[in-house]
């Protein structure tokens, strides 16, 4: 691909010491995805994993940004859209594989609903179940508190139980929700002209569901598309400190709260805040049960 050629599509993938699963990443987006033209941005987070070395070698047309320290992913993510070239630009994790379905669907069905600002796919774990999180209401204390005890794994056809992860709905339609999962997220580039990048608050976990929520109050539309189906592994760099991740992911639900939400009623902030930390410790030592 010559350097200032146009493109169909920008692909961005964050990595930190994935090289193994990266190298597999990259191999299934060129397997499936002949029909367009893109490129491949790789942002790499400080790897001292061989990461950059390896890609080098083996895929020579990937454009690699190199971090000097690991600067967490929604900096890591901005800086790879920041030098995109494509009308349309792809949030990828670097532990996602496609299997056969070609992004081409997603492009054609986005060119054709000019209303749509943001497309999810269907996200399957490795034992093939849907990874939960790709299509999702926004977080509200009702249905967090539901899927937090377990109601909504009870009754997940219950449109009150399982409104957070709409879960009532059927996995191979298309639908309009509120959030999609930052494993997956295809932007228009008009989107990100007028609200922005990513929010470089958030490290890691809360940055997709504070997209999608700018996006939707800006007035796009955010649709889950199962016609695109890939897998998830989860093999990145969660795995590396599970405690240290449920730390993140907690700390990530405050800042989204107090950004969007926070308001001057003290006992609200108080329930929700005081919910946030018994999710946290509950999470704790599940993780450190399970270590």
């Amino acid at each position: 691909m010559k350097k200032n050629q146009s493109v169909d599509l920008s692909i961005i993938i964050g990595n930190y010491n994935t090289k193994a699963i990266l190298q597999k990443t990259i191999r299934s987006i060129i397997k499936y995805n002949k029909q367009i033209l893109f490129e491949i941005i790789v942002v790499d987070d400080a790897s001292t994993d061989g990461s950059v070395e390896y890609l080098k070698q083996h895929f020579p047309d990937v454009r690699i940004f190199v971090n000097k320290t690991n600067l967490g992913y929604s900096k890591s993510y901005n800086i790879g859209t920041k030098n995109a070239r494509g009308p349309y630009i792809l949030h990828l994790n670097s532990d996602v594989l496609f299997l056969k379905f070609e992004l081409k669907r997603a492009i054609e069905y986005m060119n054709t609903h000019k209303n749509i600002g943001i497309l999810g796919c269907r996200i399957l774990k490795k034992d093939r179940r849907l990874d939960l999180p790709c299509k999702r209401s926004f977080p509200t204390i009702w249905n967090i508190f539901f899927q937090s005890i377990g109601l909504s794994k009870l009754f997940p056809k219950s449109k009150l139980f399982g409104r957070y992860y709409l879960t009532y709905l059927n996995e191979r339609s298309i639908a309009q929700v509120d959030c999609l999962m930052g494993a997956f997220m295809l932007i228009r580039k008009k989107v990100i002209h007028k609200i922005g990048y990513l929010d470089e608050q958030f490290f890691i976990y809360g940055e997709d569901i504070d997209y999608c929520y700018r996006a939707k109050k800006a007035g796009w539309n955010i649709v889950y598309f199962p016609a695109i189906t890939v897998k998830h592994i989860h093999g990145g760099t969660t795995n590396n400190n599970k405690l240290k991740h449920v730390l993140l992911f907690h700390q990530a639900m405050f800042l989204y709260y107090k950004k969007h939400f926070n308001n001057n009623h003290i006992l609200v902030n108080l329930l929700v805040y005081g919910g946030i930390c018994i999710r946290f410790f509950l999470s704790a030592i599940i993780s450190l049960l399970h270590f």
